[in-house]
């Protein structure tokens, strides 16, 4: 082993009895290390890749074994090398990104007697290879191999079949290398997956349209931070960010196959799709989650993470969600979102729930979890709502008569704003949330004959004499080339009040999908929209943040 090499005088594989000497401790320790992940170098044409790692080896009795955390970084950052452990703390500036938040983990962790391993990913600092967007058969292999490196060099606590006990933490990015690993190496024990996405397709293209506010930002930072892009990646910023006409998934072409095609295998939705074909052998093994997403996030909203967590929770683990005011938001003119603001939902500390949860998967520690429940949707800064799943639809129907909106319907320059449908009646009474996935089976017809068009909806609450805002920010891309039927719009959790009016907001253009300084695309988009839209209204007490 790694350690015993390094450490002379270091030997025993058990704890030493009270009597008698008592052998010296091994110091914690911080070690850079390069593993060979067997996966290409598709930047330099190697066999394999080299993947910068730095491992974090915690003080310990000689032959005492610990757990491992695997860690990995956003899409703006890389690994938390030595340096990084001996300035972080816990409590870091929540105004920063949740992801690096969750970073800070790395030396809690490390001193709490986890190893814990902290990579490069591909392309980025000072890992080999190009930057592939969790590719399952680059990214992942490379963070297999990690595994296979660890459990070769360190002295890893086992289960009882012998398997080491591992964990993963990280956000965004750092969120999304966590779900393929699990979905394709049975070692990992618990995972909590933060800030990131189910469906890479879906985020990038909800409902087949570009965010092309989102493309130009991730685009921005690879050039900034100088990422090592794989072709294919480059092709896609360069026609989905940079290109002004690209609106559609489609218009994007990839080695001759739209970016759908690329994108769609670099999610837990296609391992999904793959577990519940009956041709394909494959079965996802299952595996405990903590996901952890934001409200107000809008890159990968709630319905990501709901998406996840049911999926997970059919195949047996202990799958439980969180949810607080965080995560992705563009800022101004890339969007009119408002701040982000706290990381607790109600009385959840989502970064103690983390700790909590490795304890109790990769200690044994189940005491650790007493009042965390299965699901905690944020309301707001202060509120949340303990529940055992995430609705969807609702009982609360929503009628959508026949309602045109043109490009001037939107938020973009001059645009005069929404067309709002409420429901009929006005929330009576309090003690009412709004809280989960709508669902719609709307129409939508182009006005413009020959043409695609697009309805942007949000669920939105007028309140007194205020317009109406749509809730959390979460707006959803309808195309009138496609069908709508029960359709999962954007995740929602608000409280309501008294008097307040929910219904569907209708944009006939909407900024995130119109980059500043580039032509409005939608300008001259026309259609109308009919239909239902099912809503998750109901009574619910909350819980406040301590």
């Amino acid at each position: 082993m790694l350690i015993s090499l390094l450490l002379a005088g270091c030997e025993g594989s058990s704890r030493p009895s009270g009597s008698g000497p008592q052998p010296t401790p091994v110091p914690a320790q911080a070690l850079d290390v390069t593993v060979t992940s067997p996966a290409p170098d598709n930047l330099l044409g190697g066999a394999t890749t080299a993947i910068a790692a730095t491992v974090f080896v915690p003080a310990h009795r000689p032959g005492e074994k610990y757990p491992l955390i695997l860690h990995s970084h956003g899409w703006g950052g890389n690994r938390i090398d030595a340096s990084d452990a001996q300035t972080n703390n816990q409590n870091a500036d929540t105004s920063t990104l949740y992801s690096r938040v969750v970073d800070l983990q790395v030396k809690s962790f490390w001193d709490a007697g986890y190893a814990v391993i902290s990579f490069d990913e591909r392309g980025i600092a000072d890992s080999g290879g190009a930057v592939r967007v969790m590719d399952p058969e680059y990214e992942t292999v490379d963070a297999m191999a990690i595994l296979d490196w660890a459990q070769a060099n360190l002295d890893l606590a086992t289960d009882a079949g012998g398997d080491p006990l591992v964990g993963t933490i990280g956000g965004s990015y750092g969120g999304g290398f966590q779900l393929l690993l699990a979905a394709r190496d049975a070692r990992v024990d618990a995972i909590t997956p933060s800030v990131t996405w189910y469906d890479l397709n879906d985020a990038l293209q909800p409902g087949g349209v570009l965010a092309k506010g989102w493309l130009a930002g991730l685009c921005l930072v690879a050039k900034t931070d100088q990422r090592r892009m794989d072709a294919v990646v480059q092709t896609a910023c360069e026609e989905g960010a940079d290109l002004p006409t690209t609106r559609y998934g489609e218009d994007v072409v990839l080695s001759g196959a739209a970016i759908t095609a690329y994108f769609r295998e670099h999610s837990l939705a296609a391992f999904e799709r793959r577990h519940r074909d009956p041709a394909d052998p494959y079965r996802m093994p299952p595996v405990h989650a903590l996901f952890v997403q934001g409200q107000r996030d809008t890159l990968f909203s709630l319905d990501h993470a709901a998406s996840g967590f049911a999926f997970l929770s059919e195949l047996g683990g202990d799958v439980r969600l969180l949810t607080h005011q965080h995560g992705h938001i563009l800022p101004a003119p890339f969007s009119t979102n408002a701040a982000l603001g706290s990381i607790a939902c109600g009385a959840h500390d989502t970064i103690a729930a983390i700790h909590a949860f490795m304890d109790a998967k990769l200690r044994g520690h189940a005491a650790a979890l007493d009042g965390l429940p299965r699901v905690c949707l944020s309301l707001d800064d202060a509120e949340g709502i303990d529940l055992d799943a995430v609705p969807v639809g609702g009982a609360v129907v929503l009628t959508v008569p026949p309602t045109s909106v043109t490009g001037l319907d939107g938020n973009v320059g001059a645009g005069t704003g929404p067309v709002f449908v409420p429901l009929a009646e006005p929330i009576a009474g309090s003690g009412q949330v709004l809280a989960g996935v709508p669902t719609a089976t709307l129409s939508v017809r182009s006005d413009v004959p020959g043409t695609i068009g697009t309805a942007f909806v949000a669920i939105g609450i007028q309140r007194g004499d205020t317009p109406p805002f749509p809730v959390d920010y979460q707006v959803q891309p309808l195309r009138s080339d496609r069908t709508h039927d029960d359709e999962a719009l954007r995740g929602v959790a608000e409280r309501l009040q008294p008097g307040d009016r929910v219904g569907l907001l209708i944009y006939g253009d909407f900024v995130e999908f119109e980059p500043a300084g580039q032509p409005l695309n939608f300008v001259a988009n026309a259609v109308t929209v009919e239909g239902t839209v099912r809503l998750p209204i109901f009574a619910a007490a909350g819980h406040a943040s301590r």
